[in-house]
C-alpha cells in the first residue's frame, strides 16, 4: 500500500509542476476566461445578430465596433424616421420611392454606416430596399 501512495504523491507533484509551467510560460498573454456564464456580459449585437440586415456583409472586426454604437448619424434622410415601427411589408409604392431615393444618393462608402443608422433609429427597411441595399453593398464591398 506504501508503494501506491508515494507513486500518487509523485504523480500529483508532477502534474502539478506541469500545470505550473504550462501556466507560466504559454498561457501569460491569454485573459482569463470567466467560469460562470452568469457573471459574463452579454454579447453585444453586432453583425453576427441575426436581426442585423448587414451581417452578411460586415467586413472586419471595425465594423463590429461601429455597429455597437448608440450614436446615430444621418445621412440626409431625416424624413425615414416618419416610418418608425412600421412592418417590412406595410409600405405603399410611393413610400418605396422615399427610401430609394435615399439608398441611391448615398456614397458606396456610406452604404453600411447608414444601415446601422436605420437600425439604431428603429426604422426597418421595407423588403425591397433591403434587397436594393445588400446587393448595393455587396457590389461595393466586391470592388
Amino acid at each position: 500500500m506504501k508503494p501506491a501512495i508515494i507513486l500518487l504523491a509523485i504523480l500529483v507533484v508532477g502534474g502539478a509542476i506541469v500545470w505550473l509551467i504550462d501556466r507560466l510560460f504559454y498561457h501569460r498573454d491569454e485573459p482569463e476566461k470567466a467560469d460562470d456564464p452568469v457573471d459574463s456580459p452579454a454579447p453585444q449585437q453586432g453583425c453576427a445578430d441575426e436581426s442585423c440586415g448587414i451581417r452578411s456583409i460586415c467586413p472586419s472586426e471595425q465594423l463590429l465596433a461601429g455597429e455597437c454604437r448608440q450614436q446615430v448619424t444621418y445621412y440626409d434622410d431625416e424624413e425615414l424616421d416618419t416610418f418608425a415601427g412600421r412592418d417590412e411589408n406595410s409600405y405603399s409604392d410611393q413610400e418605396l420611392e422615399q427610401w430609394r431615393d435615399v439608398l441611391y444618393t448615398l456614397q458606396p462608402s456610406d452604404l453600411l454606416g447608414w444601415g446601422q443608422s436605420i437600425k439604431h433609429r428603429g426604422l426597418v427597411m421595407p423588403a425591397p430596399i433591403r434587397d436594393e441595399f445588400l446587393q448595393l453593398a455587396a457590389e461595393h464591398r466586391a470592388t
